[in-house]
């Protein structure tokens, strides 16, 4: 079964709502058509690392808010 997270409108959707500066993001807009199924993998997994990261110091950044708030 294909992995339809690596295929290009996945991928490029992505690419954009992940918390990367502008020429980051239009780099790898511009490399995707060249990359392997391997490379499009290792991208999305690394993408995934970046997401959840921000998401953590998100979370973080709330519970600091609150704490200072009382």
């Amino acid at each position: 079964m294909a992995n339809v997270l690596i295929y290009d409108k996945s991928l490029k959707d992505f690419i954009e709502k992940v918390g990367l500066a502008s020429e980051d993001r239009d780099d790898l807009l511009l490399k995707m058509p060249q990359m392997d199924k391997e490379e499009r993998i290792k991208l999305f997994k690394t993408l995934t690392q970046i997401y959840l990261l921000d998401l953590e110091e998100r979370k973080v950044k709330e519970k600091i808010k609150k704490f200072w708030q009382k």
